[in-house]
């Protein structure tokens, strides 16, 4: 169990990093079709990725550095990619690095 709180944690403070460059706590808008990207707060971010809503996905070009950054739950950059082409228009995709 201590393994998972703190897995969750680190899923929580590599999102608060995303979204503490902004400068206002943004809604996810789930019928919003604009490519605009937005920042989530780091609860909406876990709640949406452990629901399966989002995907998580590794922003480092680098498989060594992503496999090292790896969340649970998350893929890696490369994977997304090749993912594309399945994934549906609307689908949430929550990019973070550290």
């Amino acid at each position: 169990m201590f393994q998972k709180e703190k897995t969750l944690l680190f899923v929580v403070g590599m999102v608060f990093l995303i979204s503490s460059c902004g400068t206002a706590d943004v809604e996810i808008n789930r019928t919003d079709a604009s490519m605009e990207a937005i920042r989530v707060l780091p609860r909406e971010a876990y709640q949406e990725v452990s629901s399966g809503r989002a995907l998580l996905v590794c922003a480092y070009e680098s498989e060594e550095v992503c496999s090292k950054m790896l969340l649970q739950g998350a893929i890696s950059l490369q994977k997304f990619k090749s993912k594309l082409s399945e994934l549906e228009k609307d689908q949430p995709i929550i990019f973070y690095c550290a």
